[in-house]
């Protein structure tokens, strides 16, 4: 009878443990001190999109799309006429990212028309990008020689350096595996002096990282999905192979903002959610 009693005891004390480790909230360490200023610039575009500027550099992340679906924040008709006809501050970009086609993140066809209105703006994107555009933008011809297309293999790395903007590419995977043929680019970027991260739609794995070492190249601000945020795994996951100074969450679905936001300020503080068109933040 004592040992039937001992086993109801080790079971009530392991599922107490069970559940108490579940209810755990995700967290970040504490920061002791404030990170420096970084005189970088970021203005939200919509769901995965951010205009970033330093110095006299300004690059535009998947920035470029249209109405989708309702579960993703995209450019009202106002700000989508501003970015493919250039119209300022819209002039200025030098170079245009594409994590992937997806068209929460792409347009073929805003994408064309901004380049035909930006003479300067430089697309640098995956073959799949690329392919989508010449196929579909009909004035392709007079924007080709803006192009330069990035192989994309997984867990491999392209680098390039236009106009002293550096860009690593990442060949990460998608999340999910009916994505599986998606060229997932993730972006390394620095810029004046400022490292950035964007990761597009990332499959969340260490395993999707690890090839990349990217905790040790010092990030200065990490652009991530939300959901990346929501759990221990996943937190755990951005502390050990991303360690940036500024967390941004993006891709966060218009109905789900003010939950988001408010779990955010409540949980994790430091975390920047960016839930509005045209919002700007200062690091």
């Amino acid at each position: 009878m004592r040992a039937f009693i001992k086993v109801l005891a080790i079971v009530f004390l392991l599922a107490v443990t069970s559940v108490c480790s579940q209810s755990k909230k995700a967290q970040l360490p504490k920061r002791t001190e404030s990170p420096a200023k970084l005189n970088l610039a970021v203005r939200y575009i919509a769901n995965e999109g951010v205009l970033v500027s330093a110095g006299d550099k300004t690059i535009l992340i998947d920035g470029l799309h249209r109405e989708y679906k309702p579960a993703y924040l995209f450019p009202p008709a106002d700000l989508l006429k501003s970015l493919e006809t250039a119209e300022k501050p819209y002039d200025k970009i030098d170079l245009l990212l594409v994590s992937h086609v997806h068209l929460d993140h792409f347009h073929p066809q805003s994408i064309g028309l901004h380049m035909k209105n930006n003479p300067r703006a430089v697309l640098v994107s995956s073959e799949q990008v690329v392919g989508e555009v010449a196929g579909n933008f009909s004035d392709y011809e007079k924007i080709k020689s803006q192009i330069k297309p990035v192989a994309h293999e997984w867990k491999k790395t392209v680098e390039l350096n236009h106009g002293g903007i550096k860009i690593k590419f990442l060949g990460l995977r998608h999340a999910n595996r009916q994505h599986a043929t998606i060229q997932n680019l993730g972006h390394l970027i620095e810029i004046d002096g400022k490292k950035l991260l964007h990761i597009g739609d990332a499959d969340m794995t260490a395993e999707n990282f690890a090839a990349f070492n990217l905790a040790q190249e010092k990030i200065d601000i990490a652009f991530i999905p939300y959901w990346f945020l929501l759990t221990m795994d996943g937190l755990d996951l951005v502390q050990k192979q991303f360690n940036p100074k500024y967390i941004v969450a993006v891709h966060i679905s218009p109905g789900d903002a003010e939950r988001i936001s408010a779990q955010f300020r409540e949980d994790l503080p430091d975390v920047v959610a960016l839930t509005k068109v045209l919002e700007e933040k200062s690091f």
